[in-house]
């Protein structure tokens, strides 16, 4: 047995959720109910809630980081994202 649910979104929302879920291959109720099952299985909401652009300790370690290693003369740079990449892999 089903039954409905209304609810009120924003119409430009809506239209990116439908496209978004479209490309996976859902449909926007296929989406809704993937989450209220999900939410039921979790016994919560599955994914951490906080607010937005609150900086975290390890956020403002990683900008010190990297204002430091920015003005380090001796730190390597690269012009080359290829490069860049492996040596951030090892």
């Amino acid at each position: 047995m089903t039954t409905t649910i209304s609810t009120r979104i924003d119409v430009e929302k809506k239209r990116q959720a439908e496209e978004l879920f479209n490309e996976l291959g859902l449909t926007l109720s296929t989406a809704i109910n993937l989450f209220i099952n999900e939410a039921i299985a979790y016994q919560g909401i599955p994914f951490e809630l906080r607010r937005r652009g609150q900086k975290n300790q390890e956020m403002l370690d990683a900008m010190a980081e990297a204002k430091h290693l920015s003005r380090d003369p001796h730190a390597k740079r690269y012009t080359d994202v290829d490069e860049l990449f492996t040596d951030a892999l090892k």
